[in-house]
Parts: C-alpha cells; structure tokens; sequence
C-alpha cells in the first residue's frame, strides 16, 4: 500500500499495552466503496480481465518474435517498447482485483479498478500508435520488403488493440459508488 498517497484516509492511534508501551496502529477513516457486481460477478470479471489480459501480453510479445524490419524503425519500436508499461500496470491491476462483494477502501479501489481503467487507455494508444507506425513503414518506407512478416506484425498488434477495446468495453460496465465512511 502507498500510504503517502492515501495518508488523508489513516489516523494513527496510539494504545497502551500490558507492559505501559505505546503502540501506534493505524485505523482507516476514509470513504468506502462498493460496486455494482455480486461476489459470483468479482470472480467472474477478475477471471475474464486476467485472461483477456494474458492473451494481450501474448500477442503483444508473440509480435516481437516476428523479426519484421518494421521493428527497427523508431516509429514502430518505441510504441512497441512502451506498451509493455501500461502491460504490466495492467496485470498489477487485475491481479489486485477482489473476488467478493464488500465494502472496499480508497487505496483498494485505487490500486485495482482505477489503475486498470488508466493502464488499459495507455496501452490502447500505445497499440494504436504502433499500428499507426507500421502502417506509415508499409506504405512510405517498405517498398521492395516482401509484406508477409509485416502484415503478420500487423495483424498481432490489430488483434491485441481489438482485445484492449473489448476490455475497455468491458470494465466500463462495472460502476464504482462510494457508500460512506468508516464512521457509518
């Protein structure tokens, strides 16, 4: 947990044990959250996100190992390079997504909804600029290349964007409401 960050939600609160130490704990005063999934929906979303994302990072890498000459243009392997970023906040999200249905704290929601939300528009214009560079690389620079391994670098990253639509699409459904402090 970064507590800097969510320092505003934590009190510390110092007790007396047995022996007349002072122990300080902190206890969280923010605001809670809930969404709009029963527990079966947690399981299934957080399974759905995992598995989309897998086959994202799949793709993406399988892309790579294609060793088209389109990869050692700029235009092409910086987007190339940099998606892997928002990849891995991606699957640090989900990996932190919960499996219940309860009330969640700040840095809960933060860490896992919010950061996926964030990360998966990141890699989504990533891909599209990858895409965008190959396609530049096919028609203004690859004029006596044979097509065949650009199209299938092509066709990985078109894939691996479709897929971080469909994921976009799909976590846009779930609504985050807060539902009160810890006071309540």
């Amino acid at each position: 947990m970064s507590l800097k960050k969510f320092l505003q939600d934590y009190e510390t609160v110092i007790t007396t044990d047995d022996k007349g130490r002072d122990k300080r704990k902190l206890v969280y005063r923010g605001d809670y959250f809930e969404t709009n999934l029963d527990t079966p929906g947690h399981k299934r979303f957080k399974l759905i996100v995992i598995a989309l994302t897998l086959i994202i990072i799949g793709l993406h890498i399988g892309a790579g190992f294609i060793g088209n000459p389109g990869m050692y243009m700029f235009f092409v392997a910086l987007p190339y390079v940099a998606a892997f970023f928002p990849l891995i906040y991606l699957a640090a999200g989900a990996l932190r997504l919960p499996r219940e249905k309860r009330r969640f704290q700040r840095d809960e929601i933060n860490l896992s909804f919010d950061r996926m939300r964030v990360s998966v528009i990141t890699l989504l214009v990533f891909l599209v600029i990858g895409i965008l560079g190959e396609g530049i690389f096919l028609v203004f620079v690859a004029e006596e290349i044979s097509p065949g391994k650009e199209a299938l670098f092509l066709v990985l990253e078109i894939l691996a964007a479709a897929i971080t639509i469909s994921l976009i699409l799909i976590e846009r459904k779930i609504k985050i409401e807060t539902s009160g402090t810890s006071s309540q």
